[in-house]
C-alpha cells in the first residue's frame, strides 16, 4: 500500500461484542490492515444488566481493543443503533441551490418528531443527471442518546471523528463492496438483514434510494425462548442455544425457538409488504444476511422458505484485499459480523454514498481544536513576539518625544493619529455590515413563526383517539396492540374493540374559517385531494408512514406572524380537516359520535372529542345554551344579557335517535334539559379540571356557528361498511390491510372455482372487508333461502369526517 494511503478505523459496539475494522485507500485500491472482534464479558441486553454496568463493560472492551491495536491519530468512525435514530428521505421542488439549506431546515423541523434543539441532525442531497428533482435525506437522533453512546469512548480515551447510523453504514458497505449486485434503478431491490442480539436492521437498496426499519427481534429472543422452555438462567440458555446443532436435545431446543423463527419471518414479510405497497414496480432480487445470530443453524434456510427469496450469507468482501499481516482464517470466521464496521471505515476514508455525521458539534469543535493546537500555539508565540516588538517601539517613541528632536516627534504623532482615524472608519463599516446582517436574520426568522402549529393540530387529533386515558375499560387492549401481543388482543372480539384506525388525514389552512367547507378542501370539484395515507391506532403507529399532509400553514413564506395577519385581515384563520378511517366496533357511528352525552367526557366518542376540541366545560355549556335558545327562538339572537344561566329555563329536547341502519343520518347534538342542570354539569371534577387546563393551552378550537346545524360545519355524511371492490366513495383498499383471495368450491353451473376478495388486518389476519358469509369455515357460502343470493357479512365500518379548527386569537399585552 502506498505511503499516501488514507486510513480509518470503523468501530461497531454491539450487545454481544465490539467489532472494529481498519482499512486504507490509495490509488491501488482498498486494503484491510487490521480487525478485531472482542466479546463482552456479559451480553449487554441481559435483563439484569444495569446502565452503569453496561457502560463499564463497553469501556473494558474498548480499553482492551486500544491496548492491542494501534489507533494513534487515525480517524475513528463509530455507529449508533438504528432503533434509536431517525431517517427520512423527501423530494424537494426545483429551487436555487443556495435555498436548499433553508428549505431542508424547515422540512427537518416538520419531519423530526422531537424539538429540533434536542437532537443532533444532518442532511445530504442526492441528485441524478436525468432527473431535475433533488432528493434529501434527513438523519437525526436525540442528543442525550448520542451522548450516552459516546460516553464509553471518552472514558476509554478513544477519540471519535464521526458518528453514523448503523443501517446507513450497512447501506454504504453494500453499495461499495457488492459490485456484482448492480441494480436497475426503480425496478430491482436487494435486502440487507443484520441480525443482532436485540434487534434486526432491515435495509432495502433499490439502486437509487434506501429504506430501513429496525425490527425488535434478535438473538436474545431465541435465548429467552430456550430460557423459558427449560427454566434456565440467561447465561446457560445462551450456551445451549449456541451449541444447539450438536446437542442431543437439538430437536427440543429448536422446537422451543420455533415461535421466534416464525415471528422474525412474519415481521420481515410485513415490512417487505409495506415497502412493496409504495413501490409496486420494484422486484426483490435476493437478501444478504449478516450478524452473529446467523450462526444459529437453520435460520437462513427458514427465512429463505418463509420469504420465498434467496438468502445469501455474507462470506467474503469483494472490493478489498487483505494485508499480509491479517489472518485470513480468523477474518473469514468473523466476516459476517463486520459489515457495519466496514461501512463505518469506508466513511472515514471518504468512499461512501451517505456521508451524514451525527457527532455533536461541541465535540467536533474540540477535535478541530486538538488538530490545530500546534498552529494556535505557534500563532500565540508570534503574537507575543509582535506585542513585545510593539512595546519596544512604543518605548522608543516615548523616548523620542522626550528628546530635543520635537519636530520629528510631532510628525510621528500625526502619522499614528491618522492611522487611528483610518481604523475608526473601518470599524464603522464593520458595524454597518453587522447591522445589515441582523436585519436579514430577523427576516429569515419570520419564516419559522408558528412552525409548530401543524404538529399541534396532529397531536390534538391523536389525543382524541380511544386510548388508555379516554377509554380505560379497554386499557389492556391498547397495551397489547402497542406491544404486538396478538393473543391478548384477540381475546376481545373484533366487533367489541374500541379502536379507531386513521387511513387518511388532510389539513388545509384557510385565512377565513367561515368559508364553505367543501370549497376550502382541495379536490372539491370531484377530484381526489393529494394526501398521505397512514394507518394509526390510539396507542401505536404503523412503520414507515408520515403523520399527515398539510396543504398550507400559517407562518409560511410571506405570511408573517399570526397577530399581524389578524390586524390587517380582521378574519379568523384556521384549518379545514378531513379524516378518513375505520373502526371495527359493532356500534360504528354511535361509538364514534355518542349522542346525548353533553359534558360527560368519560362517555365521549372520537367525534365528540373532535367536536369540542379546545373548549372547557364552561364554554361547552354556554354553546349548548346558545344552540337551544336559537332553536327555541329562531327570530331572536341568542343572548344571556341580564340573566344568569341558573335563572333561565330551557324547554326539554328529546333524546337523540339511535338508528339501526348505519348509513342513516343520526341527530347526535347534545341536549341540556334545564339551565340549572347545565350549570351543574359544568362543575368539573378534579380530573376534568386537569383536562380543561390542557384544553385551554391548545391554540385551536373546533369552529361551529351556533346559528347553523351540526352538518354544516361538522360533516359526517360519508360513511358505511367497507367493500372489497372499493366502489363509490370507499377508500383505496391498498391502505386497509393485506390482500387475500379465498378460493371456494366450484360453481355447479359453470364448473369454475368461485373466489372471494378479502382484505385482512395486518396484525391479526382477521377479515376487515365485507364478503359472502361462509359455513363453518369450510368454504361453502351461506345463501338467502328466498333469493338464493349469498349473505353478505359486514365487518369494519368506514367513516369520513370533515370539520373546522379555528386558531385562537393571541393574548394582548395587557392579558399577558
Amino acid at each position: 500500500m502506498a505511503k499516501s494511503a488514507k486510513i480509518a478505523w470503523g468501530i461497531d459496539v454491539g450487545n454481544c461484542s465490539l467489532k472494529a475494522l481498519k482499512i486504507a485507500a490509495s490509488s491501488e485500491g482498498v486494503e484491510v490492515l487490521d480487525f478485531a472482534v472482542i466479546e463482552h464479558e456479559k451480553i449487554l441486553s441481559q435483563p439484569d444488566i444495569e446502565p452503569e454496568q453496561r457502560r463499564e463493560l463497553i469501556v473494558k472492551a474498548l480499553s482492551d481493543f486500544i491496548s492491542e491495536h494501534d489507533i494513534g491519530k487515525i480517524p475513528v468512525v463509530v455507529s449508533v443503533p438504528g432503533q434509536s435514530s431517525f431517517a427520512r428521505f423527501i423530494k424537494l421542488p426545483p429551487v436555487e441551490p443556495k435555498r436548499i439549506p433553508e428549505i431542508v431546515r424547515y422540512e427537518a423541523i416538520q419531519q423530526i418528531p422531537f424539538d429540533i434543539n434536542d437532537v443532533e441532525w444532518d442532511w445530504q442531497a442526492f441528485t441524478t443527471t436525468d432527473n431535475p428533482e433533488v432528493e434529501v435525506g434527513i438523519f437525526a437522533m436525540k442528543r442525550e442518546l448520542v451522548s450516552q453512546a459516546l460516553e464509553p469512548f471518552f472514558l476509554a480515551k478513544c477519540p471519535v471523528s464521526q458518528v453514523q447510523m448503523a443501517p446507513m453504514a450497512l447501506y454504504n458497505f453494500f453499495t461499495f463492496d457488492q459490485k456484482q449486485k448492480k441494480l436497475s434503478a426503480g425496478k430491482e431491490a436487494n435486502i440487507l438483514l443484520d441480525i443482532g442480539a436485540e434487534n434486526t436492521d432491515l435495509v432495502i437498496a433499490d439502486g437509487q434510494r434506501v429504506w430501513q426499519r429496525s425490527i425488535p427481534i434478535g438473538g436474545n429472543q431465541f435465548t429467552a425462548a430456550v430460557q423459558k422452555a427449560f427454566k434456565l438462567g440467561f447465561t446457560k440458555a445462551e450456551g445451549i442455544k449456541r451449541t444447539a446443532n450438536t446437542s442431543k436435545y437439538a430437536r427440543q431446543i429448536f422446537q422451543a425457538m420455533r415461535s421466534v423463527f416464525a415471528d422474525l419471518a412474519a415481521e420481515i414479510q410485513r415490512s417487505l409488504g409495506f415497502y412493496s405497497s409504495s413501490n409496486r414496480d420494484v422486484q426483490f432480487r435476493e437478501a444478504l444476511a449478516l450478524g452473529s445470530a446467523l450462526k444459529l443453524p437453520g435460520l437462513s434456510k427458514f427465512l429463505q422458505q418463509s420469504l420465498s427469496l434467496p438468502i445469501k450469507r455474507l462470506d467474503s468482501f469483494e472490493s478489498v484485499k487483505l494485508s499480509p499481516d491479517v489472518s485470513m482464517s480468523q477474518f473469514s470466521e468473523n466476516i459476517s459480523a463486520l459489515g457495519v464496521a466496514y461501512g463505518l471505515a469506508l466513511q472515514g476514508i471518504g468512499r461512501v454514498s451517505i456521508e451524514s455525521n451525527l457527532l455533536p458539534r461541541d465535540i467536533a469543535r474540540r477535535g478541530i481544536w486538538q488538530q490545530k493546537k500546534r498552529m494556535i500555539v505557534a500563532a500565540c508565540g508570534i503574537f507575543a513576539a509582535a506585542s513585545l516588538l510593539n512595546l519596544f517601539q512604543a518605548f522608543s517613541v516615548s523616548s523620542s518625544i522626550g528628546s530635543k528632536d520635537t519636530g520629528t516627534n510631532k510628525s510621528q504623532i500625526n502619522t499614528i493619529t491618522a492611522g487611528l482615524n483610518s481604523r475608526s472608519s473601518e470599524k464603522s463599516k464593520f458595524e454597518n455590515t453587522i447591522s445589515t446582517a441582523k436585519d436579514e436574520i430577523n427576516k429569515c426568522a419570520q419564516f419559522y413563526q408558528n412552525r409548530d402549529l401543524n404538529q399541534e393540530v396532529l397531536d390534538a387529533i391523536i389525543m382524541c383517539l380511544p386510548n388508555e386515558k379516554n377509554t380505560p375499560d379497554q386499557a389492556d387492549l391498547y397495551k397489547a396492540y402497542a406491544s404486538g401481543d396478538k393473543k391478548t388482543l384477540m381475546e376481545t372480539p373484533r366487533n367489541e374493540r374500541k379502536q379507531v384506525f386513521i387511513n387518511k388525514l388532510h389539513l388545509c389552512y384557510v385565512d377565513d374559517i367561515t368559508k364553505d367547507i367543501n370549497l376550502a378542501l382541495p379536490g372539491s370539484d370531484g377530484s381526489r385531494a393529494p394526501t398521505v395515507a397512514v394507518r394509526v391506532n390510539a396507542s401505536s403507529d404503523e412503520e414507515g408512514g408520515g403523520r399527515g399532509f398539510a396543504e398550507g400553514r400559517p407562518g409560511s413564506t410571506g405570511a408573517g406572524s399570526r397577530s399581524s395577519q389578524r390586524d390587517v385581515q380582521k378574519k379568523d384563520d384556521g384549518f379545514v380537516v378531513l379524516i378518513e378511517g375505520t373502526t371495527p366496533h359493532k356500534d360504528n357511528l354511535q361509538f364514534l359520535f355518542t349522542p346525548g352525552v353533553e359534558n360527560q367526557r368519560d362517555k365521549w366518542g372520537f367525534f365528540n372529542r373532535l367536536r369540542y376540541m379546545g373548549k372547557t366545560n364552561e364554554e361547552i355549556t354556554k354553546e349548548l345554551l346558545q344552540q337551544q335558545t336559537q332553536a327555541s327562538k329562531p327570530d331572536e339572537p341568542a343572548t344571556t344579557t341580564g340573566r344568569t344561566r341558573r335563572e333561565r329555563t330551557l324547554k326539554p329536547k328529546p333524546a337523540a335517535k339511535v338508528s339501526s341502519e348505519p348509513n342513516e343520518p343520526t341527530d347526535s347534538s347534545p341536549v341540556v334539559e334545564t339551565a340549572a342542570e347545565a350549570a351543574d354539569a359544568a362543575d368539573a371534577t378534579s380530573a376534568e379540571k386537569s383536562w380543561d387546563s390542557i384544553l385551554q393551552e391548545l391554540p385551536l378550537e373546533t369552529y361551529f356557528d351556533p346559528a347553523a346545524n351540526t352538518e354544516a360545519y361538522f360533516d359526517t355524511s360519508r360513511k358505511g361498511f367497507l367493500e372489497a371492490d372499493s366502489v363509490g366513495d370507499q377508500p383505496d383498499p391498498a391502505f386497509l390491510g393485506i390482500y387475500q383471495q379465498v378460493i371456494l368450491d366450484e360453481d355447479p353451473a359453470t364448473g369454475k372455482a368461485l373466489t372471494i376478495d378479502l382484505y385482512l388486518d395486518p396484525m391479526t389476519r382477521e377479515p376487515i372487508t365485507a364478503s359472502p358469509k361462509l359455513i363453518n369455515d369450510n368454504k361453502e357460502v351461506v345463501k338467502n333461502p328466498e333469493t338464493s343470493e349469498p349473505v353478505i357479512e359486514k365487518r369494519d365500518y368506514w367513516f369520513q369526517i370533515r370539520f373546522k379548527l379555528k386558531i385562537k386569537s393571541p393574548k394582548s399585552a395587557d392579558e399577558v
